[in-house]
């Protein structure tokens, strides 16, 4: 093999790479939902059978919270996601509760149960993906008034841990 076949195989096989890295990116949607990219636009039913999308929320800090009904850490945490949209929904802040794997029905009944005002959201698997594929509930976007995803929190947390992040964006 001469030394210029050596580098052509070589360069096709690192564009094969790079190939299979893109595809990959793009079929799990792994990279498009972390910290400091730009949060995945989205179109879903609430409870009501009313469109909500991210691009409503323009201009405001917004907490996507994605969640299962069968878990019992998201609905612990919920109560305190509910004081601080309750709290701070004057101040340019906007909340969004994603069911994930859920009907309508059984995410009227968490709404009722919990006493919820936030808005609650039927999940698809287009924006389950376009998340990055949430594997671990609850888990929590903060994004900034830019549109940028400001902090990614995976399992549930306090009141106080989320104002530390959510009350600097403001």
């Amino acid at each position: 093999m001469t030394l210029t076949s050596y580098r052509n195989r070589l360069r096709v096989l690192a564009q094969m790479g790079i190939a299979v890295l893109v595809v990959f990116g793009l079929a799990s949607g792994g990279w498009a939902a972390e910290k400091g990219a730009q949060a995945p636009d989205f179109s879903l039913v609430d409870i009501s059978g009313n469109t909500v999308s991210l691009g409503q929320m323009k201009d405001k800090v917004v907490l996507v919270n994605f969640f299962t009904i069968w878990c019992q850490p998201c609905r612990h945490e919920m109560p305190d996601l509910n004081a601080i949209y309750k709290e701070n929904k004057d101040k340019g802040l906007s909340m969004v509760g994603i069911g994930l794997n859920a009907d309508p029905n059984q995410l009227k009944v968490l709404v009722k149960q919990l006493n919820l005002d936030y808005p609650v959201l039927l999940g698809t698997e287009q924006v389950n993906k376009a998340y990055g594929d949430i594997v671990g509930v609850p888990t929590t976007f903060i994004i900034d008034k830019q549109g940028k995803i400001a902090e990614k929190i995976v399992g549930a947390r306090k009141k106080e841990e989320f104002l530390q992040v959510i009350k600097p964006l403001l």
